[in-house]
């Protein structure tokens, strides 16, 4: 098994309809959600949670209500008592997705801006950085990968970026990344 689901936000949510799907979440992700400084963090937290209980539920045929989450010692979002559904969740910008596997899966998802050359070399390795060569779509081609890899290893940044390179052909074997969905839209 292995799905994906990109929800684009659009219409935006109104607040009165974010007020009412709060009801739809655990107390402790409603106190979560309510720590943001910002409305779209928010809403991307909440549309989050309740697109990953609402896709699980429907990929396995467990009852929303059976689903209860924790976080291992890094924030990896894990189901409790069903270790055979593995996801995880990304959002940027009015794009929240959603991956649903029977293994171990770390997603990004990015909106893309234009890069600073800095940030390439403080967090990418050489040969990545040689391939991006200022090429935005690189830049964030590459930066997705890290980021999956990263919340695939469900260790967060304990592992940092320019510690392994997404081109290194000894990890094929365990890894594959797909790029699942690619939009030229203006910001």
């Amino acid at each position: 098994m292995f799905e994906t689901v990109i929800l684009n936000i659009i219409p935006e949510l109104l607040q009165d309809e974010f007020e009412t799907l709060l009801n739809f979440v655990s107390s402790e992700k409603r106190e979560r959600i309510k720590q943001f400084h910002f409305f779209r963090d928010a809403r991307n937290c909440l549309l989050g949670d309740i697109l990953t209980r609402v896709e699980i539920s429907r990929s396995s045929g467990l009852r929303i209500e059976q689903l209860r989450f924790t976080t291992n010692v890094y924030g990896k979002p894990l189901l409790i008592d069903i270790p055979y559904i593995h996801f995880n969740i990304s959002h940027a910008g009015h794009y929240i997705a959603c991956a649903i596997t029977d293994e171990p899966v770390g997603i990004d998802i990015e909106l893309i801006k234009p890069i600073e050359q800095k940030i390439v070399e403080r967090f990418f390795t050489p040969d990545e950085a040689v391939y991006i060569n200022g090429h935005e779509h690189r830049f964030y081609e590459v930066w997705t990968k890290k980021e999956s890899r990263i919340k695939w290893e469900g260790k967060g940044l304990q592992r940092s970026l320019p510690s392994f390179s997404v081109f290194d052909q000894s990890e094929r074997k365990k890894l594959m990344y797909h790029e699942v969905f690619h939009n030229d839209e203006a910001i």
